[in-house]
């Protein structure tokens, strides 16, 4: 059954990254990600998950977050291992629709960042936060610099 499970941690998820990289403006794309069903899926893979290692493993699965070593722990567990892969799954997902409805509010593409979030998700968004502020600093330095000639006439 865990097995099934993380088998379909890797495979649900593709779909919605492939549509946002490769059909970002699609309609079918936007519908896909506005119906919220890749992070029900996952959701509910990852609940469902999490109480079944929880129940089956109470008093032999040590929950310890405090540590490295504590961690390495919880992941010996392979029940408890693909509850954390869910989450990181699910999470990646999550920062990855983030990151494409906000690129399609701004008009802005996104797929390069999307690939790169797909396979890294900490550091697309960090990428993505950095670029973010560039093109701020710039349209404030755009609007300072136009305000200036405008006092200079």
């Amino acid at each position: 059954m865990l097995n099934l499970l993380y088998t379909l941690a890797l495979l649900v998820p593709l779909p919605f990254w492939a549509l946002m990289i490769l059909f970002p403006r699609q309609r079918l794309a936007q519908q896909a990600m506005e119906s919220y069903l890749g992070a029900l899926i996952l959701g509910g893979m990852y609940t469902l998950t999490l109480f079944g290692a929880l129940i089956s493993g109470i008093g032999r699965i040590p929950i310890d977050f405090g540590s490295p070593a504590g961690l390495a722990a919880m992941l010996a567990d392979p029940a408890m291992a693909l509850v954390i892969w869910l989450h990181v799954v699910a999470v990646d997902l999550a920062v990855g629709y983030w990151i494409y409805t906000d690129g399609l509010r701004r008009n802005k593409s996104t797929r390069l960042i999307l690939v790169l979030t797909l396979f890294a998700a900490p550091l697309g968004l960090f990428i993505y936060f950095m670029n973010r502020l560039l093109e701020r600093a710039a349209e404030a330095a755009a609007q300072e610099g136009g305000q200036s000639s405008l006092i200079a006439q």
